[in-house]
């Protein structure tokens, strides 16, 4: 063989080592590290949300976070975890739901007892499916507002289905004060206000009036249940 023909094979040789190989290796290393440094930030992003994620009665919370992530993460590793984990709880979410259905539809409302035990599970039942509107990055405060607002929210129902409309304007006003612009609360207070105002609230048809206008005008995020009353009412 032509040593000079040799060299030349062997300068090639060195040339893609140095180039081609290198740099493939190069491009490899740098990849792995990237995809690492991703998972690692996401990760840490994760550990900020660690409390709502284990947090035992929190499943509307988890189910939400879980979704969320499940969009927006960039690994696809992990994204195909946070899918998993979204198809878990929406399954436990709707067991749920359907179990505080079953609850509801077993009550008496026309006993005290009953009473408790249908404001009980109304209550359970809008946490569970209200939760899902807030953003999963919420402080702990705002977690006990939103429910404050919740529970004031149900109260001011239960108090129309009491044709209490005294007590009803100063439950949706606790609900509007715990948590500003929750669901209608501070439009369904300005509506009842109006309202009172008027010399038949004793009067059957009055009332068949207002749940009309509160199911047609102010029904936003109502819970079905307190629907499902108010349609009761009004077509008898």
């Amino acid at each position: 063989m032509d040593p000079k023909e040799n060299t030349n094979r062997i300068d090639l040789l060195k040339w893609f080592i140095n180039t081609v190989v290198i740099g493939l290796l190069t491009f490899f290393f740098t990849w792995v590290l990237n995809e690492r440094k991703q998972g690692v930030e996401e990760i840490k992003v994760y550990n900020t949300y660690v409390e709502l994620v284990t947090k035992v009665d929190g499943l509307a919370e988890r189910r939400l976070l879980a979704e969320f992530f499940s969009n927006v993460t960039v690994s696809s590793k992990l994204k195909e975890g946070w899918e998993d984990y979204y198809k878990i709880l929406d399954k436990q979410y709707k067991i749920e739901i359907a179990k505080q259905d079953s609850i509801i539809d077993k009550i008496d409302p026309t006993t005290l007892e009953g009473k408790v035990k249908l404001e009980n599970a109304i209550l359970v039942k809008s946490k569970i499916e209200n939760t899902g509107l807030t953003s999963p990055i919420i402080t702990k405060n705002k977690v006990n507002n939103y429910q404050l607002a919740l529970k004031n929210e149900l109260e001011g129902f239960l108090a129309l289905l009491e044709k209490n409309i005294e007590e009803a304007i100063t439950a949706f006003s606790r609900s509007e004060n715990a948590y500003n612009s929750f669901h209608q609360v501070y439009e369904i207070e300005r509506y009842l206000k109006e309202q009172n105002k008027s010399n038949k609230i004793k009067d059957d048809n009055f009332w068949k009036s207002i749940y009309k206008d509160l199911l047609e005008n102010y029904s936003w995020k109502m819970p079905e249940s307190i629907k499902i009353e108010f349609n009761k009412i009004t077509q008898n």
